[in-house]
């Protein structure tokens, strides 16, 4: 799920209810990777992001649609 045109708070603490924020942390892991085509010019880069612990892959075909993720699986609206 990409949400268009959805931003990220600046400071990650702002999501947070909790004085330091820890108990509202959020990690990823994004894992990126080079795929050259015949047909291209240039390679494209692709990829996945998972929330920890244990999340569902999200992939993506463009490094720009990370935000757009993040916030899905943060629920911000943009």
């Amino acid at each position: 799920m990409i949400v268009e045109g959805a931003e990220l708070p600046e400071n990650p603490l702002e999501i947070s209810n909790e004085p330091n924020g820890e108990s509202n942390l959020v990690s990823f892991v994004v894992r990126i990777w080079k795929e050259d085509s015949a047909s291209e010019e240039e390679p494209s880069w692709r990829g996945h992001l998972a929330p920890v612990p244990g999340g569902e892959r999200h992939y993506f075909n463009s490094i720009r649609e990370i935000p757009s993720l993040i916030a899905a699986h943060l629920k911000i609206q943009g």
